[in-house]
């Protein structure tokens, strides 16, 4: 596993405003009220609206939220769900999951109303329960849990086609609109509520609604059974048209109701806000077909599926506990294909590699490189990475360097081997300077990559551009949605000595860019629900 993220140098560590233990109950109520932001070329798109033409949250003379507000909206909710320790930056996990989503991008924007959002993101929660989410602006969470409980990457796609056809329909609009104009949503009741859901307890989330008014805020964001069944029937066509089986919805409605006849759980946050019953499966089933889902032998799923299971654990004993488990058969966990031992392997060097036990680390890898030895070499990639998260864990960063490098010839397009890359540079100071260049290059080619900005950062203070370190910093620090931190940095960027003139341009340019911004949201601000 990727070591946890390392903050920029010189900057300010944001406090969590809430510590919680994982959660078992349900959490969309309160977070299809939660958005996040539009991506940068979207904002940029809603850059030439006026803001006193912009209607309030919740207007009844336009019913739903402007793209704007429904942006801003988002983002005061993910600033503050980033700082939670749920929240996952996995960018292997994460990556493969967009790449769901992309694929079904272009068909669910083919029935999209007009004002939907038109770009989707994946983020990721570190919890068991299955769920997935869509939040205003075109983002969706996904719980861990639910890559686990999946059998097939088809079956993920259903998840996403249902998630995405709320956001192309408008449901999470209709129902902030009409909490609006009801008056019971407030900005404040949102944040707080949306922290506790994923800390656990539905009832605390309730509590920290203002007002007193949480049941009504409750029953006003919950999706209706009409907007879960237009979900199930655009989804569908989705599926359809984007070359994935269309029985994949019935099947995975199937599989959810297979786990909550067994009382699981883990699955009630789903159920809660998305009520499965008969008619639904019946629907799905007449729309897509009946027929069985063909079996998803590939590693790669399989590879993410125990990945995910891999993420969920933090303490070492816990971790230790689950390689034990992974390197043994379990009732209930899939072992028919070669693919799935594999799988298990690897999540069991995962979990040796988290607890800090490196040699059963290195022999759980060796036993899944060897199960999957059959497999492309592509397939193959989540294995090598973990190899050289190894090599560097044995301070052999030469070896993970050279291990990255062939890498990038066999996945030109992984953001996780870059990562890898970058690694491996900043392990040596011997080279530094290759990491500094390097990693200028890539926020070049990937402007939107938190992670790479702050390993610039640290790459610029091991060789000594302080001026563009409190740039790279500030930069990072906007990605994560802090705006003032990113202006204080920018401004010790502009009185630090030693900066050329190419980047003091550059540090004037961003300040200016991220003042207006900063503007623009606080005008934004003021049409939200205090």
């Amino acid at each position: 596993m990727s070591p946890s993220r390392r903050k920029p140098p010189s900057a300010a560590t944001p406090k969590a405003c809430l510590q919680h233990a994982p959660s078992r109950r349900a959490v969309l109520r309160c977070l299809a009220c939660a958005g996040l932001g539009l991506a940068p070329l979207a904002r940029a798109e809603l850059a030439g609206e006026p803001i006193s033409q912009l209607p309030a949250l919740g207007d009844a003379g336009q019913g739903l939220l402007s793209p704007a507000v429904e942006q801003r909206l988002g983002e005061r909710i993910m600033a503050e769900l980033r700082r939670d320790p749920s929240y996952l930056r996995d960018v292997l996990l994460r990556d493969y999951l967009q790449g769901i989503v992309d694929s079904l991008r272009k068909a669910a924007l083919a029935s999209a109303e007009p004002e939907a959002p038109r770009h989707f993101e994946v983020f990721l929660l570190r919890n068991p329960t299955f769920n997935a989410f869509a939040l205003p602006g075109g983002h969706i969470g996904v719980h861990t849990g639910m890559v686990v409980d999946a059998q097939a990457r088809a079956q993920v796609a259903a998840v996403f086609a249902h998630e995405m056809s709320h956001i192309t329909q408008r449901h999470v609009e209709q129902r902030l609109a009409r909490a609006g104009a009801d008056g019971i949503l407030s900005i404040g009741s949102l944040v707080l509520g949306v922290l506790a859901a994923i800390g656990g307890s539905g009832q605390a989330a309730e509590g920290l609604m203002m007002g007193g008014q949480a049941a009504a805020l409750d029953r006003e964001l919950r999706f209706s059974r009409n907007n879960e069944r237009d979900a199930d029937r655009v989804g569908t066509s989705v599926l359809r048209a984007s070359g994935y089986p269309p029985q994949a919805m019935a099947s995975m409605l199937e599989r959810l109701q297979s786990l909550s006849r067994l009382d699981d759980n883990d699955v009630y946050a789903f159920l809660q806000d998305h009520p499965l019953t008969s008619e639904r499966i019946a629907d799905a089933e007449a729309r897509g077909g009946n027929e069985a889902l063909p079996p998803d032998t590939t590693l790669s799923f399989w590879l993410m599926n125990a990945r995910a299971r891999g993420l969920q654990p933090t303490r070492a004993q816990d971790l230790r506990r689950l390689a034990r488990s992974m390197e043994q058969p379990q009732p209930g966990r899939p072992e028919r294909w070669p693919a799935q031992h594999a799988a298990w392997a690897y999540c069991a060097a995962m979990a040796w590699l988290g607890a800090g036990d490196l040699d059963p680390a290195q022999a759980a890898l060796q036993r899944s490189q060897h199960l999957a030895a059959g497999f492309d070499a592509l397939q193959r990639v989540p294995l090598d990475l973990l190899q050289g998260d190894l090599l560097l864990a044995h301070q052999r960063g030469a070896e993970a360097l050279a291990l990255a490098q062939g890498l990038r010839k066999t996945a030109p397009d992984s953001r996780a081997v870059l990562h890898l890359q970058a690694r491996a540079l900043l392990a040596s100071p011997a080279t530094r300077t290759q990491a500094r260049d390097f990693l200028r290059e890539q926020t070049v080619l990937h402007p939107h990559d938190e992670q790479m900005w702050t390993w610039l950062a640290q790459a610029y203070a091991a060789c000594g551009d302080n001026a563009a370190q409190h740039r790279a910093t500030a930069e990072a620090y906007a990605l994560d949605g802090n705006l003032e931190a990113a202006l204080l940095q920018l401004h010790i960027a502009k009185r630090t000595p030693g900066a050329d003139y190419f980047e003091a341009s550059i540090i004037d340019a961003r300040l200016r860019a991220l003042q207006q911004r900063l503007e623009q949201d606080k005008a934004l601000d003021k049409m939200l629900p205090q």
